[in-house]
């Protein structure tokens, strides 16, 4: 008799570091003020790290909280499974720094680089290696430190405005089921129900972070220095447009292949990028605010963790709860994109 397996997200939790970065704050290191950054992105304030704190740094405080949340040890977890685009060093990556750092056994540990769509990317691809059988649990790690890269100066504050560090871990654990208990949309099943993602590269130059890299010349150089390429660098509006368009596409997939309505959503969770977006995307798919998350007013773009943050938060507040169906949506740098339906 066929074995079937379900993916179940049990625990969540975030890490912010401690110092606040209101708008006021920014305003003494560029030409801009409160309401500017209000009017064009609904950010308030965010966080930043101080020397000497790394990525995985935050990566770890969030994976300490949710190994305390849910009374498991490392030795429990077969794989980690980590998202970032400003890791500790060029390479490695930060899954092996957090395997070792906090005693896991020697299981292998990876980093994707999907930017901000890593948690609809990392909820693929678990669910595809939960339900194959080989593993039973997989900790999911987002984290990501941009305050270092930003330009803090009036030539950077379109970007620079933007961003905020932080850090989410999810723990994701294969169950075993009936093929009449496997997660749909129609019944009362936890756990992953589908996942939708795509890329197009048209877009790699318009949101990119140039140097380091081996299309410099180089690699890096004094004039690539200068030039200001290792700070990120964003066309504004195209990217606006492209994250409405994809967005609204895989949300509108999602539920016409899996035959519901936003009436059946209890809560839409969009990558924090802007609120204009995430507003734009709500008033596409008609839904009223109380069933949109968003905290991007207090944390701006954490970038990988942005989605598994609100989750947590949202759980934490009551406005979800277990059994809720979620609709999760992301894009980010790539272009990279997705969506993703879960019953939590």
């Amino acid at each position: 008799m066929a074995k079937y397996f379900k993916t179940v997200m049990t625990h969540f939790s975030r890490y912010l570091p401690p110092g606040r970065v209101t708008n006021n704050d920014l305003s003494k290191l560029m030409d801009t003020n409160d309401a500017w950054i209000t009017e064009r992105s609904g950010i308030k304030e965010r966080r930043f790290v101080e020397e000497p704190i790394a990525t995985s740094d935050l990566a770890i405080e969030a994976v300490k909280k949710v190994l305390a949340e849910s009374n498991l040890k490392p030795a429990d977890f077969d794989y980690i499974i980590a998202s970032t685009l400003s890791p500790d060093y060029y390479f490695p990556g930060i899954a092996p720094i957090v395997q070792h750092k906090l005693g896991f056994p020697t299981i292998p540990a990876i980093d994707i680089r999907v930017q901000c769509s890593a948690f609809v990317y990392s909820t693929q691809l678990a669910d595809a290696m939960l339900k194959s059988g080989q593993y039973k649990r997989i900790l999911l790690v987002f984290s990501d430190v941009q305050s270092k890269l930003l330009d803090l100066t009036t030539n950077g504050r379109n970007v620079a405005v933007l961003f905020g560090d932080g850090a989410a871990a999810v723990i994701c654990e294969a169950k075993e089921c009936t093929q009449e208990e496997i997660p749909q949309a129609s019944n009362q099943s936890s756990g992953v129900i589908d996942t939708i993602l795509g890329s197009d590269g048209v877009g790699a130059e318009m949101l990119l972070l140039r140097t380091p890299g081996t299309a410099t010349r180089g690699f890096l150089s004094p004039e690539t220095y200068e030039n200001g390429d290792w700070h990120p660098k964003m066309d504004g509006r195209v990217v606006f447009k492209h994250a409405v368009n994809r967005m609204c596409e895989v949300a509108e997939t999602l539920m016409a292949r899996n035959k519901i309505s936003a009436n059946d959503i209890a809560c839409l969770i969009p990558h924090q990028a802007n609120l204009r977006i995430s507003e734009m995307v709500r008033e596409k798919m008609n839904l009223s605010q109380d069933k949109v998350f968003n905290n991007i007013h207090k944390y701006g773009n954490t970038t990988s963790a942005t989605i598994p943050i609100c989750i947590n938060e949202a759980l934490e507040e009551g406005r979800i709860k277990k059994g809720d169906l979620v609709l999760t949506v992301a894009f980010g740098a790539g272009f990279t994109w997705g969506g993703s339906l879960i019953r939590l």
